[in-house]
């Protein structure tokens, strides 16, 4: 019986001591790798604690590869995710590029837009004071007209009514002078004194105290038969004149009006088309200050959301930088441990054949 327990305690020192020399050749091989770092180092402490805790190298083997799978399945794994990850932020980045590219574009249209509508605006606030000026200048050259009218046709008008009043005082005295003419032949051959203050006193008052003839009869001392003739041919004379101004009153009257009526209505076409002009001009004037508070609004609009669509732009710009930077990252690393186990694995799997 103490044979075999010596035999036991014999072979099981063997196999310590066996083991013992494994987990030494396997630590001295780690410590030359090339791939020296932090994790080979705890990835060496814990082979050797697991190869002193087995008898058997195969097991050390089996947890070596599961962590090396792990890892693998790991990597596939956030492969999967960052592709996920990354293709969201692609999609976000390339919707706000073109969202903001579209924004600036619009500004710059709309901005030139407004540039356009307000020289237009300008040019027409400048069409419509001179439109305004010239039905202005044309209201007042109408009004002068139809005043001047007026006066003339007033004029015309009073002087016929007092010729006709003149002829017939004309008349009436060259009437009285001819029966005094008449009385007087039988007679004499010179007029009575009370006559002769009679008929300058109707001359005066038929003709004006100025005329001519008034001023020749009251000088007249003489009123023979002779004197009195010519004083009668003098009076027809003007009352002829004045039936003869008469006659052609109409015939002015008349082509007065048609002068009159012809230039109104010249007048009235420039206005009638100066109008129309001046309308269109307010409904155009009413139409691009319309339209350029619609682009302004608009333009204002852009100029809030464009920053907040750029901003929004470099944060997931950022974002992506940060996660392609962390993926890089663990990627390299857990690419770094994947060699370092499979270096590992091989140095271990060569004691299962000593």
């Amino acid at each position: 019986m103490k044979q075999v327990i010596f035999l036991v305690l014999l072979l099981t020192l063997t196999l310590q001591t066996s083991l013992q020399s494994k987990v030494d050749v396997v630590m001295a091989q780690m410590d030359k790798m090339a791939l020296k770092n932090e994790f080979s180092k705890q990835l060496a402490g814990l082979i050797e604690l697991k190869m002193l805790q087995s008898s058997y190298v195969e097991e050390v083997l089996k947890e070596i590869k599961g962590i090396r799978d792990q890892l693998i399945s790991d990597q596939t794994v956030e492969d999967q995710e960052f592709a996920k990850k990354i293709g969201q932020l692609n999609v976000e980045i390339e919707i706000l590029e073109i969202q903001t590219e579209k924004l600036a574009k619009e500004l710059q249209r709309l901005n030139q837009q407004i540039a356009d509508l307000n020289e237009d605006i300008s040019k027409l606030i400048g069409t419509q004071q001179s439109q305004e000026k010239q039905l202005s200048t044309l209201n007042s050259k109408e009004e002068d007209i139809r005043n001047q009218y007026k006066l003339e046709i007033e004029t015309i008008s009073q002087r016929t009514t007092n010729n006709i009043k003149s002829i017939d005082g004309l008349n009436e005295m060259i009437a009285k002078l001819q029966q005094a003419v008449f009385a007087e032949q039988s007679k004499t051959t010179v007029l009575s004194q009370q006559h002769t203050k009679q008929y300058v006193d109707e001359l005066a008052n038929s003709l004006g105290p100025n005329h001519p003839i008034t001023a020749l009869v009251s000088v007249t001392t003489k009123f023979d038969v002779p004197t009195v003739t010519r004083i009668i041919q003098l009076l027809e004379n003007i009352r002829d004149q004045r039936i003869q101004e008469n006659a052609g009153a109409n015939e002015y009257v008349a082509k007065v009006t048609q002068s009159y009526e012809v230039t109104l209505k010249e007048v009235t076409e420039v206005r009638e088309r100066l109008s129309a002009d001046y309308s269109r001009t307010l409904i155009t004037l009413k139409r691009r200050n319309e339209e350029n508070a619609l682009s302004t609004k608009s333009r204002n609009q852009i100029q809030k959301d464009l920053p907040i669509a750029l901003d929004l732009l470099q944060q997931y710009r950022n974002e992506r930088e940060i996660v392609q930077s962390n993926y890089n990252l663990r990627s390299a690393k857990r690419e770094n441990e994947v060699k370092i186990i499979t270096q590992a694995y091989t140095i271990v799997a060569q004691q299962v054949k000593v």
